[in-house]
């Protein structure tokens, strides 16, 4: 008997403690589906180009020059020839270099550019982007 005066006297004070912590679930709060697209501007799925930069990297070259490579992927089922634009920035100043390639379709093909800049200035603070088309 005292057993069991005990645990219905615990099952009252565990409920009375919870019971502002769970008066309620939390709900749901903004939109639950997309706006619609205006009447006069229908929305555009942009195109998903065949061709992607797979991975780059950069090294010292040849006589410390910096030298950016890299893979580019082609996910079409077309052969397609990629332009690969590499902006290589240092102090805020520009350095562009471009090569040509193609990669069948698939398939993932490397490429490679050496800038005229050596690679110790570009290392303290430098920054690259890497650009396919």
């Amino acid at each position: 008997m005292e057993r069991r005066t005990v645990l219905g006297g615990a099952g009252v004070s565990i409920t009375a403690l919870l019971g502002g912590c769970l008066g309620a679930f939390p709900s749901a709060t903004g939109p639950r589906n997309p706006p619609d697209a205006p009447a006069d501007q229908p929305r555009r799925t942009p195109e998903q180009s065949d061709l992607v930069v797979g991975t780059f990297d950069f090294e010292a070259g040849e006589e410390g020059a910096l030298r950016v490579f890299g893979t580019v992927e082609n996910r079409g089922d077309a052969q397609r020839t990629a332009t690969v634009t590499v902006t290589a920035r240092i102090d805020g100043e520009p350095f562009v270099r471009e090569t040509s390639l193609a990669a069948d379709p698939g398939e993932t093909a490397e490429w490679s550019v050496t800038f005229d800049l050596p690679y110790e200035e570009f290392a303290s603070g430098g920054t690259l982007s890497v650009d396919v088309g």
